[in-house]
């Protein structure tokens, strides 16, 4: 799993983590006070809730690429009776 690349937080946009969605409030260098649809508010490090995000990103592809139906296996062409030649005659 590769979080390296760092996630945007934006000032009135929504976000979910595993505590319920929440909207970013402000931000203020590396924090940003964030508000859940309880009222419930808390001021934490873009870095945290950023990884969040892209684990749950994660988790979501994962989810998609287990639930894609497997391909069935390609099937031989079936050869027609006709086509196959009878033995000689003795």
């Amino acid at each position: 799993m590769n979080l390296s690349t760092e996630f945007e937080f934006m000032v009135g946009e929504k976000y979910e983590n595993e505590k319920g969605p929440f909207k970013v409030m402000s931000i203020e260098k590396d924090e940003m006070l964030i508000r859940w649809t309880n009222g419930e508010e808390v001021q934490t490090s873009m870095e945290f809730q950023g990884r969040i995000q892209k684990r749950r990103q994660w988790e979501k592809t994962q989810q998609k690429e287990t639930a894609a139906p497997a391909k069935p296996a390609p099937r031989k062409a079936k050869s027609s009776k006709s086509s196959k030649k009878a033995p000689p005659a003795e």
